[in-house]
């Protein structure tokens, strides 16, 4: 599956509202849904993405840009994980570890990715129908 696939599967998938609890997490929502406040530590200049509260008043970003360097982690036989988010995303790692879970749950809730334990991996069966 290419990226454009995945992207519009998540941009017709994810809305305002939507839960993003794993089974042990609360308070993942998605508050927003378009331009993120630039952020000069990590680097968002006008990207569009996702904000997505975090415990009962605190939220994060989510850009578009960092989705996609997840996918192709998604898409490789080792998957996506901590691991591949804090060697690329380290400073929103190092602020909210919960960044990890907030992207694969917004895998799995596009219906592209399945989690197995702390690992995500993109279903067998996410390039058919929408």
């Amino acid at each position: 599956m290419e990226w454009s696939t995945a992207r519009n599967r998540i941009a017709t998938h994810i809305r305002v509202g939507d839960d993003l609890n794993t089974t042990e997490s609360t308070f993942r929502e998605v508050w927003e849904i378009g331009p993120i406040r630039d952020s000069e530590s990590y680097g968002y200049r006008s990207e569009t993405g996702f904000v997505v509260r975090i415990g009962a008043v605190n939220s994060i970003a989510i850009p578009w840009s960092m989705l996609e360097s997840c996918f192709q982690a998604l898409k490789a036989e080792s998957g996506y994980d901590g691991r591949f988010f804090r060697n690329h995303f380290g400073l929103q790692a190092k602020h909210h570890p919960c960044h990890v879970h907030v992207v694969g749950q917004i895998f799995v809730n596009s219906g592209l990715a399945r989690r197995l334990g702390t690992r995500y991996y993109l279903r067998s069966d996410a390039a058919g129908p929408a």
